[in-house]
């Protein structure tokens, strides 16, 4: 470890949506001066989002992010640097019969598959329209025969929170086990390729890392959870889900008293250098 870069041999990879971000996808200042000083002393830094490219095209232009980053809830590794994806992994084989059966079984959840070239609404509802809007993508309509589900990173199911419970109930059937199923806010419900989430993908970040590097991981929500119990340390706002508490507290991690509206991720640093020794 260099004295002028006391923090080097350090990682922080984040969520972004109701963790470092605001509710009006903001950072805060004082959040930013944290992650800026971080870094300067060569703390490495990155992103881990449920997000795909074009949602986050404009934080990883923001970030500059050191090594790679996640999006789309796990599916693919991006490095920035290099400007090329660094892993990924699409939906299987058999997946467009489960897609047609939910679109057909819940008619009112709108439903989107997303690709790296773009997101493709493929049942439209008022809350599908609204998530796109927030997030700035394109409203691009195609039918499954148009876009091929098996091309795709994952698909995202978009309803009111009772829709969205009972479709998480429905898909508890033996024969969706084919793939992953994450709950990504109370109106959304993700599907992925089987064994593939924000967890896996640190794992696999690892590698693509300087041996030894202590990785800390920050969410706050359900598909948070597998990335916080794999780091090697882990924080979350307060006003998490009780879920991602519970696997902070499993893992001795750091519950802030803060939220991402007043500055928990400064917290949260100086937290997680205080634990290292820095």
């Amino acid at each position: 470890m260099s004295q002028n870069l006391p923090y080097e041999g350090l990682a922080l990879l984040t969520d972004l949506d109701g963790t470092l971000l605001t509710p009006e996808k903001t950072l805060l200042p004082e959040d930013a001066a944290a992650i800026a000083d971080f870094r300067a002393k060569g703390g490495l830094f990155s992103i881990a989002t449920g997000r795909g490219r074009q949602a986050t095209a404009e934080f990883l232009d923001l970030f500059q992010p050191d090594f790679p980053a996640v999006m789309y809830n796990g599916a693919l590794l991006y490095d920035y640097r290099a400007k090329q994806t660094a892993a990924s992994v699409r939906l299987p084989q058999g997946i467009r019969p489960l897609l047609e059966e939910l679109m057909h079984e819940f008619p009112e959840i709108g439903a989107e598959v997303l690709r790296e070239d773009g997101v493709f609404v493929i049942q439209d509802s008022e809350t599908e329209r609204h998530h796109l809007e927030i997030t700035h993508v394109p409203f691009v309509m195609k039918s499954l025969d148009e876009i091929d589900p098996e091309s795709c990173l994952k698909a995202l199911f978009a309803g009111q929170e009772h829709e969205i419970a009972r479709l998480q109930e429905y898909v508890k059937q033996p024969r969706f086990s084919l793939v992953n199923f994450t709950r990504s806010h109370r109106w959304f419900l993700e599907i992925l390729p089987h064994d593939t989430n924000k967890g896996t993908a640190l794992r696999k970040m690892r590698t693509m890392l300087p041996e030894g590097t202590v990785i800390g991981a920050t969410g706050d929500f359900d598909n948070d959870t597998a990335m916080l119990l794999e780091a090697d340390i882990c924080g979350c706002p307060a006003d998490s889900q009780e879920r991602v508490k519970q696997a902070v507290a499993q893992r001795n991690g750091f519950c802030s008293g803060k939220t991402c509206a007043n500055g928990f991720f400064a917290d949260w640093i100086a937290e997680f250098l205080r634990r290292n020794g820095r």
